[in-house]
């Protein structure tokens, strides 16, 4: 995704080529982008001037709703996923901080856009 940003918004970028520049297999990469286009976040074109560009602005794609498009919800672990779904919630002394680190977290990662990391990156 930082790799897109990087281009022109008018670029779109191959698969191939930005997994040649990242060093990701290309078989990897070919697999997350239907996920990321489902969540709309890229938008993917076939053909000879086909390929992919952000679907909306870098500065407003988090990281979170990248991570969460390729992998799911996002959780340290069960408990800070949903404390209710964990048998020892009531009684477990690290929940608490297991739901904070979450939520720290999480906050840290809505806060990150593309655009930042791309401006990092160059």
């Amino acid at each position: 995704m930082v790799d897109i940003a990087r281009q022109s918004p008018t670029t779109r970028s191959i698969v191939a080529e930005i997994a040649k520049r990242q060093n990701i297999p290309a078989f990897y990469l070919a697999k997350i982008m239907p996920r990321l286009a489902r969540a709309g976040l890229v938008r993917t074109s076939l053909g000879a001037s086909g390929g992919i560009t952000l679907a909306l602005p870098a500065e407003e794609i988090s990281i979170l709703q990248v991570i969460q498009a390729i992998e799911g919800p996002f959780a340290l672990n069960v408990c800070s996923l949903d404390p209710e779904r964990c048998e020892h919630h009531a009684t477990c002394p690290a929940c608490e901080t297991w739901c904070l680190a979450q939520t720290q977290l999480n906050q840290t990662l809505s806060r990150t856009r593309i655009a930042d990391l791309a401006r990092a990156s160059k």
